[in-house]
């Protein structure tokens, strides 16, 4: 009996498993178009989870038969994403067994792995007689050149690449400044005549978007929140941060840096503040490892990445891994992993050039400080004296249920005294 595989090579790739969890992925983009012939490990596709976005290779070689999903559309993983012909040419109908490309150990595949027997969980069924491969189509054949990143800054802004062309960088590919051009030409267009309509965009909330969403209506709806706020001189700790720059410590501390390091010594010491509360019971969790959620603004929107052990790190190491996390974070390159199991989230929003507010705590968290931007400001020194002084406002909010005002003030006043005297514990650490 003749293996199907030998007359009809025709090979199912499924939507693939991306890791913690994660049961669905959103199609952003095709790269291939029914009829293109691929190679093993040719992007086939960009795919978004609520955690990062990928592009999926191809396990096999072969000639594209089928595709799944129009951009936007979510699908399950494990449902078909791809269906390939791995038949090499002008032998579909050889019965000579000959090899056919794709069925050699596979390789590592984003959720998969490595597969010595198969490719990527690809599985071979008998297909119906071919039938005849459609052309490609322009929109297919002519698809905008520019890179992810760029491609992330157009949908962020509601511009269609296909409107613009060719762009302005080497061989046609469109780059940022292309794109910033026509988000500008679009807002112009839109202010022109009075008493005209405005124009409206609507943009889908998908993805990392759609679960940062999901999330602040959780922790709105299921956490009583309270805030407490105070003003810290950080004149001590940027001094501090100058001294380690000019000897032989962490040349590249910031105050960012400092802080986190202080905020780990602070959690130790009030551990309800690096928990969670649990509905059954109900009960409080406390947790010995503080591992900090540091909240990024990306052009996909906002991401947490994850310091893992942050209690273990020195001051300078905190400094490389905060840094890492945030340029990865904003080129979207950050695995599922790097995104989940904070304890305890920082919210810098004096990154963005703004004094203080309310950060919404990271559900199901207990609590989570705002850090406002660190300027010269007027300060009362002693009982009378009025001196400028670099100073920034901390906000905590928290979880009522967990912890009361009482504690949530003493862990703020206890951080405040130690970004005020820095040298008193990180001289010695």
């Amino acid at each position: 009996m003749t293996d199907a595989l030998t007359d009809n090579a025709a090979r199912e790739f499924l939507v693939p498993d991306l890791g913690e969890g994660l049961v669905e992925a959103t199609v952003v983009e095709w790269l291939v178009a029914p009829g293109d012939s691929v190679t093993v490990n040719q992007p086939l596709c960009s795919l978004e989870t609520a955690k990062a976005e990928v592009e999926i290779p191809s396990p096999f070689a072969g000639v594209v038969l089928e595709r799944r999903g129009e951009p936007g559309e979510t699908l399950l993983v494990g449902t078909l994403l791809t269906l390939i012909d791995t038949a090499p040419a002008g032998d579909a109908g050889s019965e000579d067994g000959a090899h056919l490309p794709g069925t050699e150990p596979g390789p590592v595949l984003v959720g998969y792995g490595t597969d010595r027997g198969t490719a990527a969980r690809g599985r071979s069924v008998r297909r119906r007689p071919a039938p005849r491969r459609p052309e490609p189509t322009v929109t297919d054949t002519g698809r905008p050149r520019a890179k992810p990143p760029v491609r992330q800054l157009a949908r962020a802004l509601g511009v269609d690449l296909a409107s613009l062309g060719r762009g302005s960088g080497p061989a046609g590919i469109i780059t940022r400044a292309d794109v910033h051009a026509a988000a500008d030409s679009l807002a112009t267009g839109a202010a022109k005549g009075p008493g005209t309509e405005p124009a409206a965009h609507t943009l889908p909330v998908r993805g990392i978007r759609a679960r940062a969403a999901e999330r602040m209506a959780m922790s709105r709806r299921e956490i009583p929140d309270a805030h407490c706020s105070v003003t810290a001189d950080f004149s001590r700790l940027l001094a501090l941060r100058d001294g380690l720059r000019a000897g032989s410590g962490a040349e590249q501390a910031t105050p960012f840096a400092l802080l986190l390091r202080l905020l780990t010594l602070t959690l130790r010491d009030h551990p309800r503040l690096n928990a969670s509360f649990v509905e059954e019971g109900p009960a409080v969790r406390t947790y010995d490892a503080i591992h900090l959620g540091i909240g990024t603004a990306t052009p996909r929107g906002l991401v947490v990445p994850v310091v893992r052990d942050a209690h273990t790190m020195s001051t300078a190491a905190l400094t490389e891994e905060t840094a890492r996390l945030a340029a990865e974070a904003r080129e979207g390159t950050l695995g599922p992993g790097e995104l989940t199991g904070s304890t305890f989230t920082v919210s810098n929003f004096g990154a963005l050039g703004l004094d203080e507010g309310v950060p919404v705590i990271n559900h199901p968290e207990a609590a989570i400080l705002g850090v406002g931007s660190i300027r010269p400001r007027p300060y009362v020194l002693g009982k009378d004296a009025l001196v400028v002084r670099p100073t920034a406002k901390l906000t905590c909010a928290f979880d009522h249920r967990v912890c009361d005002g009482a504690e949530a003030a003493a862990f703020l006043t206890a951080l405040r005294d130690l970004v005020e005297s820095p040298e008193t514990v990180l001289l010695r650490i």
